[in-house]
């Protein structure tokens, strides 16, 4: 939350943050305060540490070779014995590979924002 605040604030506030967390405002705002004290303020990470991190978050993406889990059945599903197969999209592909990609685009788009850090700074 706070590094979402440091990098944009005019979107999302402690009170939407406070609602989402389920604590009272005042509480979010101590929380805040504690964090950067215990940061001391330091919010800007290097972009070899931003790097580095990208990198063991693919680690983990990597290791994970077992499905994504099926999502809840609706109400109206539950009545539904028979197993029906993933949807497809218009493509052909699966839910589940497309979240894949969309997760290795997410992950590419994080290493770019690394070099926008590099250039404007």
């Amino acid at each position: 939350m706070v590094a979402a605040k440091f990098m944009d604030d005019i979107h999302y506030n402690n009170a939407y943050f406070a609602r989402v967390g389920g604590v009272e405002v005042a509480e979010m705002n101590g929380l805040e305060l504690e964090l950067l004290f215990a940061l001391r303020f330091r919010l800007n990470v290097t972009p070899a540490t931003f790097a580095t991190y990208c990198a063991a978050l693919e680690g983990e993406m990597a290791a994970d070779d077992g499905p994504l889990p099926s999502p809840s059945p609706s109400p109206e599903e539950e009545g539904n014995d028979r197993r029906q197969p993933p949807p497809r999209r218009k493509d052909g592909i699966t839910n589940k590979v497309a979240a894949a990609v969309d997760r290795s685009a997410l992950l590419t788009a994080a290493h770019h924002r690394v070099v926008v850090v590099e250039i404007t700074q």
